[in-house]
């Protein structure tokens, strides 16, 4: 063979292989890297699911049957709830009959009060030991108010079974139930006003091994 064929059988062989090199599979390039990073504030973009927040107050409720939220006013129907106090004392306040719905704002300043006095009474020593029994009664007391709003009687309806409860709630009634601008139209035909409370404390959770917060259900009608 001559040099001739030889070196022109080698560049063919070159020039294939450079061919092959050319017109093979290639790897696909690297994704280049994005230069701001994109921030997901909408979580509905994730995923076509409905997205569902956690209602913190709805959470409680369940633990709790027979609960109605609505937020932190009363609207004007007898049964409503709100949810007042705190994760470590919370407190339950309610509408029981129309009259106290219609008047939702004379009623709701007056269950505000209540709670007010009981949150700070419910830390006395003597209270915060108690370990209260399940079958503990509602208070139940009935109040005259003075054309004026302030307190002229109150008279014990129905005792809870313990006596250290009951002077509780009338203690806290006694200072807590006035009104400086009652409603006139709410008044009694002589012009007092009748307030029915009913009151009850269950033990929430222990702070220390002899020490309570309490849950405080209080509940109000408009006579």
């Amino acid at each position: 063979m001559s040099t001739r064929k030889i070196i022109a059988g080698a560049c063919v062989t070159l020039l294939f292989a450079v061919c092959m090199m050319a017109c093979g599979p290639s790897t696909p390039p690297e994704p280049e890297a994005v230069a701001t990073p994109h921030f997901v504030n909408d979580l509905s973009a994730l995923s076509s699911k409905t997205v569902t927040t956690i209602d913190p107050r709805a959470a409680y409720a369940a633990t709790h049957s027979g609960t109605d939220l609505n937020g932190h006013a009363f609207e004007d129907q007898p049964g409503m709830q709100r949810h007042v106090g705190t994760d470590r004392m919370p407190a339950v306040e309610q509408l029981m009959n129309p009259k106290a719905a219609q008047f939702a704002n004379f009623s709701g300043s007056l269950l505000d009060k209540i709670w007010g006095q009981l949150r700070l009474r419910e830390e006395d020593e003597e209270i915060a030991r108690l370990k209260l029994p399940t079958e503990l009664k509602p208070v139940i007391l009935t109040a005259t108010l003075s054309p004026d709003g302030k307190l002229q009687e109150i008279v014990v309806e129905q005792h809870s079974g313990k006596g250290i409860i009951d002077n509780l709630i009338i203690d806290v009634c006694k200072k807590a139930l006035w009104s400086p601008n009652p409603p006139k139209a709410a008044a009694q035909p002589n012009g007092t006003y009748q307030i029915q409370i009913e009151a009850s404390l269950e033990n929430f959770a222990s702070v220390t091994a002899d020490h309570w917060t309490f849950i405080t259900y209080m509940g109000i009608k408009v006579l």
